[in-house]
């Protein structure tokens, strides 16, 4: 019995010290990835808010796993996922993604610059629950979305630059 007793008590302390420390870690994170960009500001934004052209650049839309995917000026979707842009704010698009029985993302484009030279940020808001595995398992989304932000501004960075 005594060892059933330390036993509970010691995975109630455990949790409890798992808490206090996830607690370190804050309940919004945002993954972004940024690019300059030298073109015309008009081809910029068009090529950022219209979500058909996000086919041409964009690897997290132009992915081969994706199953029916149609794309319109101002969503995209598919089996797996679906986006929505809102209307355009100044120089920034925010987006929704929304994957097949998953949360919400928020997401947004901001442009600054002038004279043709740009500074494109991507970036995701990732809202998380009190729950320390949620928590400590949001560590692995820099990893998990950050590639293939940076291989899609590169892809958008060539296109454009390419083609201004």
């Amino acid at each position: 019995m005594r060892f059933v007793k330390l036993a509970i008590i010691s995975a109630v302390v455990l949790f409890l010290v798992i808490y206090l420390f996830s607690l370190i870690i804050p309940s919004t994170i945002r993954i972004s990835r940024a690019v300059n960009i030298s073109v015309p500001k008009d081809s910029l934004q068009a090529a950022v808010t219209d979500l058909r052209q996000w086919e041409h650049w964009n690897d997290l839309v132009s992915n081969s796993d994706l199953t029916n995917k149609q794309f319109t000026e101002s969503s995209f979707s598919s089996d797996q996922l679906k986006i929505t842009s809102q209307p355009r704010v100044g120089d920034t698009l925010y987006t929704t993604w929304q994957q097949k029985n998953a949360r919400v993302l928020a997401s947004g484009f901001t442009w600054h610059g002038d004279n043709d030279q740009f500074v494109i940020q991507w970036y995701f808001d990732v809202k998380l629950n009190w729950y320390p595995w949620e928590k400590f398992g949001s560590i692995v989304f820099d990893k998990q979305l950050g590639p293939p932000m940076e291989k899609s501004l590169g892809n958008l960075k060539k296109l454009l630059e390419k083609n201004p």
